[in-house]
């Protein structure tokens, strides 16, 4: 993500943000793609599916066919990395939502989590894994943001 490239004040100021996170914040996992536990596929009270492969996300609409996120779909920009990442800066993400942080301060109780976090065009989604069977999906586009809890199928 570029911060040039993105548009207005609080969108420059997430991405500046979230550049400054990611190398202190988010550790990369090393070794097989089998050893990261958001591997595999999750749906939503809609039950929309998203399952996480090594290098894409796939998107599964609950009547409709599965849709790779990728570069074509991102205006160009399109990267996921899995790691873990520290939340306490997560929990301070959203000034002008202070109900969003309140419920991530509720939600995440624990220093760091097993993370996927995907950046598409100008927003992104981070997805913490909560719990063996949770993952919480914090998106964000131009410093707005929105949460979804997923499970495991």
């Amino acid at each position: 993500m570029n911060p040039r490239q993105i548009q207005g004040f609080w969108g420059r100021t997430v991405a500046l943000v979230l550049l400054a996170l990611a190398p202190a914040g988010c550790a990369i996992f090393e070794g097989s793609q089998s050893a990261n536990p958001l591997i595999g596929t999750w749906t939503n009270t809609d039950n929309d599916h998203v399952t996480f492969k090594g290098d894409a996300v796939i998107i599964t609409p609950k009547e409709g066919k599965p849709t790779p996120m990728g570069p074509d779909d991102c205006n160009g920009v399109f990267t996921i990395a899995y790691g873990r990442m520290e939340t306490a800066p997560l929990q301070k993400l959203f000034p002008l939502q202070p109900d969003l942080e309140d419920k991530l301060k509720a939600l995440l109780v624990q220093p760091e989590y097993p993370v996927a976090e995907v950046t598409c065009d100008r927003g992104g989604t981070t997805y913490l894994m909560l719990g063996e069977r949770e993952v919480l999906a914090i998106y964000r586009d131009n410093g707005i943001g929105g949460l979804e809890h997923l499970t495991r199928l």
